[in-house]
Order: structure tokens, then C-alpha cells, then sequence
């Protein structure tokens, strides 16, 4: 399973962008279900079964990156951000700018700090006053690398193991919602109805593809996988991200736009506790999920969001907790095989 989470993480795909990832997936899953198609926006749609109940699981395929939006005579770069950004975490970090020639590595460079007063020394710096120099000398020898504007850019990093069962990596949000689908569509040998396995596009920039998707499909109900902040560091008091690594995968009962059906609570609690999975709650003042607009998407689809802990989303440095990740499995396969007495 680790892997494959490998694979998915270096899969370059930001938003409007997510060849990439669809494709691994695509692969990875086409043993598993009877058909797979692409809409017309980019979606992945996998099938499995037939008849009633329908199950849609969701995962985002998009992470968030960056665009080139300008080059300046001197070969620098500058670029817009796509999805949510904390300028703070972006500064003095490498990026693979993905041009017509192929990756290109570069940094987002910094005043250093012999030459900063005091003012500089507290001052964030803005999204707007940053650069990617990926050592070029003017505008022509940025054009030879084969970077034009409109280029997507992804952070450099990679997969690495921590102590235990922990992981770390960039784009956890949403490579571990997709981990966690393509591994429950592996585990469902017997159930009853249709499944389908949907990678979602533009998540990160408003929820875009999950959509067109829901409408096309109609399903009985929506299962968004996908990740959700950690409380447990010691920069975070308790309440503001209740949610605690290696306690269990997460159940969403409010987010910014979307509040749960009590009846699709129970149903997530009742599968729990039969099959000893210990879930946790969340209760979350920003942020939302495919699931939080699918009930407003025809005359209304029951949703939920199982979402796996993870701390520092949106950083080049995401952790999270391999068992939480196979706990979520087990308990969506589980909920998947109980939807045809449930709901």
C-alpha cells in the first residue's frame, strides 16, 4: 500500500491538470471494476456491480501547485497559486515547473538574511513579491527549457517513512482520499448494487468536478474520501481540530457549507462499532469536501465524508498515519457492503 502512495504522491497533478494521477489510477483499478470512462471535464468514473443501491465514492485527483503567470526579462518567474496557499510555508522551497520539454526544477528564492533589517526580519512575504529562479539568465533561455505561461508547477519533494506507522510527503490532500478508494474497490468481492470509484477535478478550486459527476451518475449516496486537519501539535490547542493522528479515520459532521444527515451518521456509527473501528468527529469551521455540495445537486443526495488525519495539509511536509489509511479502508468497504439493508 505504501507503494503505491509513493506513486500516487509523484504523480505531478495540480487542478485542470490531472492527467497524471488519472492515469495511475486508471491502471491501478482496471483489475478490480467492470468499466471505466472519463466525462467530459476529466473525470474518472470506474463501475463495479449492478442494480440498486448506488454508492458513489469520491476522491480528488488535483493538488494544490502553482501556474507561471509572467517571465521577466531576467529569467525570473512568476507565478499565481492554485488552491489555498500560506505564503509562510512556500518561501525558500523547490518546485517543478512541468514545461513542454518536461520538469524543470526551481526555487522560490529569499532575501537572505545578512542583507534583511529588522523590519524584514518579521515581514511575511507576499504571494505577490515572489519568484521562481530556476537559474536562467534571461527570458530567452527560460523559453529554450520550454516554459510558457500557463505552465503548471508542483512542489519538490518526496515519500519518506517516519517512526512507526507514520508517513510524510506533500499532496496527502488528496492522494490518501485516492489510496483509500482504489483499495476499497480491491477489497469488494461480495455486495449488493453498483459502486463507483470517482477521481474527482478542481476539488481544491471550488469543487468543481465532483459536480457533473454526482448529476450524471445520481447515486443513493456520495462517500467523499479525503483528509482533514490534526489538533495534536503544539502549536494547535485542542479544540480548534479535534481530529488526533492514529485514533481513526474521520467522519465530517459539519464543515463550512454542509452539515450531515443524522440517519447518515448513524449509519457510519452503527458500521463502526459492529466492526470495532474506532471513527472520530469533526466539526469544521472552514474547508469542505465533494460531499458537502452533493446534497444540493438534483433533488438532493445523502452524503458523508470519511476523511483520513493528517497534519501541516497544504505544506510540502504532510504527515500522516498508515493505519489511520487502513482504517479508513476497511471501514468504507464495510459501509459499501451495508448500504443495500442502510440506506
Amino acid at each position: 500500500m505504501e507503494d503505491l502512495l509513493k506513486r500516487l504522491v509523484d504523480s505531478a497533478s495540480i487542478s485542470g491538470y490531472e492527467k497524471n494521477i488519472r492515469d495511475l489510477i486508471s491502471k491501478e483499478i482496471k483489475p478490480y471494476v467492470d468499466e471505466i470512462k472519463i466525462d467530459k471535464i476529466g473525470n474518472l468514473i470506474c463501475k463495479k456491480g449492478s442494480g440498486s443501491p448506488k454508492v458513489m465514492l469520491t476522491a480528488h485527483m488535483d493538488e494544490v501547485g502553482l501556474m507561471v503567470k509572467y517571465i521577466d526579462d531576467d529569467g525570473f518567474i512568476k507565478f499565481e497559486p492554485v488552491g489555498g496557499w500560506d505564503p509562510k510555508v512556500l518561501l525558500s522551497q523547490k518546485f517543478k515547473i512541468h514545461g513542454t520539454k518536461g520538469p524543470v526544477i526551481g526555487v522560490i528564492g529569499s532575501k537572505p538574511i545578512h542583507l534583511q533589517d529588522r523590519e524584514d526580519v518579521n515581514k511575511v512575504v507576499k504571494l505577490n513579491d515572489m519568484f521562481i529562479d530556476i537559474g536562467a539568465k534571461n527570458k530567452k533561455e527560460v523559453a529554450a527549457i520550454g516554459i510558457r505561461l500557463g505552465d503548471f508547477i508542483t512542489i519538490y519533494g518526496e515519500f519518506n517513512k517516519l517512526n512507526g506507522s507514520r508517513i510524510t510527503a506533500h499532496g496527502f490532500d488528496d492522494r490518501l482520499g485516492c489510496l483509500v478508494m482504489i483499495e476499497v474497490m480491491k477489497n469488494l468481492k461480495k455486495f449488493k448494487g453498483t459502486v463507483y470509484a470517482v477521481g474527482t477535478v478542481k476539488e481544491e478550486i471550488g469543487l468543481v468536478g465532483v459536480r457533473g459527476s454526482a448529476f450524471s451518475i445520481n447515486p443513493d449516496v456520495v462517500i467523499s474520501l479525503d483528509t482533514t486537519t490534526c489538533g495534536d501539535t503544539p502549536e494547535l490547542k485542542p479544540y480548534e481540530a479535534p481530529a488526533r493522528m492514529g485514533l481513526g479515520p474521520v467522519l465530517v459532521v459539519k464543515d463550512a457549507i454542509s452539515i450531515i444527515q443524522s440517519e447518515m451518521k448513524e449509519w457510519v456509527e452503527d458500521v463502526a462499532k459492529k466492526n470495532k473501528i474506532k471513527i472520530q468527529f469533526d466539526i469544521l469551521s472552514g474547508g469542505a469536501t465533494d460531499a458537502s455540495v452533493t446534497p444540493m445537486i438534483r433533488e438532493g443526495i445523502p452524503s458523508i465524508a470519511i476523511l483520513t488525519p493528517s497534519r501541516y495539509l497544504h505544506t510540502p511536509t504532510e504527515v500522516a498515519d498508515m493505519n489511520d489509511v487502513k482504517n479508513a479502508v476497511t471501514l468504507v468497504t464495510e459501509l459499501v457492503k451495508s448500504a443495500s439493508t442502510s440506506i
